[in-house]
């Protein structure tokens, strides 16, 4: 029971360390903003391209996107905060071990980020004239966890490298700009030549969105049981393959005293 009370207490205290709603400028300018303008941006385009009809598919890819960048990032920098603030080392001298504390920073990731989703969604929702009905609500906020959780263990496979590399920053908008343009919230994956289609299916998120585009034209979650399943599959092999190497690179970062010296 102590662990696991002191699992949530470093919920608690990741979700305040990152968080910008007690100061609702900050949080208005960084969290509410970006997302709304970058919606509304795609979606106008959607519209002016393929017209009225479709734009609730490509409104709510991107909806997606922005929560899988909040998750992406706020767990992918969190190592490096802890750097910056000199606390990393003695992070790893303790006895919890890094990928715990690490995991609780990314269940604080998600809530935050899919309440800022939420709240931007809504709002593009009313100046676009998008109406929800209850099942839809429900099954969006489904794939909104589903796709905010792929996306927090690709964050975490990230996050490894801050203990052997400075440029992680470097990596995380690299990688975001390849799902913006790969996962199918803007562009048909099926006009993608059969190669990148292919890398297409590799990538989180990419389930994700075509599974609440199929939502917003009218198919019941139900008849995407297999995508949801591989989607829950991938993320559990990227949170496999990031303790493994989470692990490797905390033993590395000892032995070649890198630390702190990056």
């Amino acid at each position: 029971m102590e662990a696991i009370a002191r699992f949530f207490r470093r919920i608690i205290i990741a979700y305040k360390q990152a968080s910008m709603f007690s100061d609702w400028k900050t949080y208005l300018l960084f969290d509410l903003i970006p997302p709304i303008s970058q919606t509304l941006f795609f979606s106008l385009i959607a519209y002016a391209i393929y017209g009225p009809a479709y734009i609730r598919k490509w409104m709510i890819g991107n909806a997606l996107l922005i929560a899988s960048f909040t998750a992406l990032f706020g767990v992918g920098t969190q190592l490096m905060a802890e750097k910056y603030h000199g606390t990393l080392s003695f992070l790893i001298a303790s006895k919890t071990r890094l990928s715990a504390i690490l995991l609780s920073s990314t269940v604080s990731a998600m809530c935050t980020g899919m309440v800022s989703v939420v709240l931007g969604t809504s709002l593009v929702s009313v100046m676009l004239g998008i109406s929800w009905n209850r099942n839809l609500i429900l099954s969006f906020v489904v794939v909104l966890i589903l796709a905010t959780f792929v996306a927090m263990s690709f964050g975490y496979l990230f996050s490894c490298f801050i203990l052997v590399t400075s440029e992680v920053n470097l990596v995380l908008n690299l990688a975001t700009r390849v799902l913006l343009m790969f996962t199918g919230a803007n562009f048909p994956i099926a006009k993608l030549p059969p190669l990148l289609q292919g890398f297409s299916n590799l990538l989180p998120l990419t389930r994700s969105i075509h599974i609440a585009q199929g939502l917003m034209e009218g198919y019941p979650l139900s008849h995407y049981r297999q995508l949801i399943q591989e989607e829950v599959l991938l993320g559990l092999c990227f949170l496999l393959v990031a303790s493994i190497l989470l692990s490797f690179m905390e033993t590395k970062a000892r032995k070649d005293s890198t630390i702190e010296l990056i």
